[in-house]
């Protein structure tokens, strides 16, 4: 009998990590841009919003954006206008889910008080 009371890294890759939580968002769309693997400009103009936390989110791209690249996020409805870095990027299906960390003190707070998911991106004016 084992008395190793370590988990497995099995185990650990089975737990949510994350330092914050995330809220599933509630059909946000925002305008991205980045550049592409040989320099040029790509934007999304209507890029789902797919889930938030208080130090990033994850939206779908029509294309790939490669991990560390800076993207710019921008949205006039949601009142969002800032950066992120790329931390992860997979496909599924012909859409991207990007996962980015927001950058230079974008933020976004958490609400105080229990929510039902989907939340709105922003409050309501």
């Amino acid at each position: 009998m084992s008395t190793n009371t370590t988990p497995s890294w099995s185990a650990l890759k089975r737990k949510d990590l994350r330092r914050t939580r995330r809220y599933e968002v509630d059909n946000a769309m925002l305008r991205v841009s980045w550049l592409g693997l040989n320099g040029s400009l790509k934007v999304a103009h209507n890029a789902r919003v797919l889930n938030i936390s208080e130090q990033g989110m994850a939206f779908e791209l029509p294309e790939a954006a490669q991990l560390v690249t800076r993207v710019k996020l921008q949205s006039d409805k949601h009142r969002l206008l800032g950066e992120a870095t790329v931390r992860h990027c997979r496909r599924e299906g012909s859409k991207y889910i990007v996962g980015v960390e927001f950058t230079d003190g974008l933020r976004w707070r958490a609400p105080d008080d229990s929510v039902l998911e989907p939340i709105p991106l922003s409050d309501p004016v």
